[in-house]
Parts: structure tokens; C-alpha cells; sequence
């Protein structure tokens, strides 16, 4: 895999909510959820039960899209993530362990909490941040 630029991963590390978009059958639905990075990978990891709504139109269909951003007050401080991916439920129970203990890493308050587990394999990224340039891009692409 192709490495992902330094901004796109200081940005990905400093973060931990993606806005993710998942639809299948004519139906669409967003959902916010906490990630941990994975950039040796290219993954986000998220927790969230294949039953709601969005897991599952994620196991319908799994590919998603999704940004990652904060809350700027000033346009001059945009500063954000639009992303393409590949969602997939891990099954695999070593598969899942590892991204589980990962997670946990990032967030010691869902220890307990049992909940399906999904790598979002990333695709495509795009930051955008203003406070560089106006309009200042950053452009990366999944290359095997």
C-alpha cells in the first residue's frame, strides 16, 4: 500500500469521530461513530452492531463514504476529511481481537461493551484545510 501523506495522517490521529454514509436498496443513511486509526493499514476501526440501521445497509452494501471533521467557527479554519471505503464486519476472531484491542487503545471507556466490529478500508481521502491555504488540498488514493 501506498503511504498516506503526513497531513492526512496527523489529521486521522488527532481525531476520533468519522460521519459515515451507507446505503443499499434504494435506501441511505448516515451515522457518526468513534474510530481508531490503523494508517499501516489504511483502516479506520469503529464498533457499532451490524443491526442498526446503518450496519445494516454496510452489509449490504460496503461501500461507503464518510467525512472527519471539527467545528470550525471561521470558513478560514476549515479543516477536514472526505473519505471512500470498503466496510467490512470482522468474523474472524483474531481478526477481530486485534482490531478490537486497537480500538480499546483509543477509547478505554467502550471496554466491556459488546459490539460487532468493522475495518473501514479506506479508498480514497481528501483533506481540505484552510488554514493552510484557502482551498488546500490533499488528495490520496488506494494503490495495491
Amino acid at each position: 500500500m501506498n503511504a498516506i501523506p503526513d497531513n492526512i495522517r496527523i489529521f486521522l490521529q488527532q481525531h476520533h469521530v468519522a460521519s459515515l454514509a451507507a446505503s443499499a436498496h434504494g435506501e441511505i443513511w448516515s451515522a457518526s461513530c468513534f474510530y481508531a486509526a490503523d494508517l499501516a493499514c489504511g483502516h479506520l476501526i469503529i464498533l457499532t452492531s451490524r443491526d442498526t440501521r446503518h450496519g445494516r445497509l454496510m452489509v449490504a452494501n460496503p461501500h461507503i463514504s464518510g467525512t472527519i471533521a471539527g467545528q470550525p467557527v471561521e470558513i478560514s479554519e476549515i479543516c477536514g476529511i472526505q473519505f471512500s471505503a470498503y466496510s467490512r464486519l470482522l468474523e474472524n476472531e483474531t481478526e477481530r481481537q486485534t482490531a478490537v484491542a486497537l480500538f480499546y487503545q483509543v477509547h478505554p471507556a467502550a471496554r466491556g461493551r459488546n459490539s460487532d466490529v468493522w475495518v473501514l478500508e479506506l479508498n480514497h481521502l481528501k483533506l481540505t484545510d484552510n488554514q493552510v491555504v484557502f482551498g488546500q488540498k490533499t488528495v490520496w488514493h488506494r494503490q495495491i
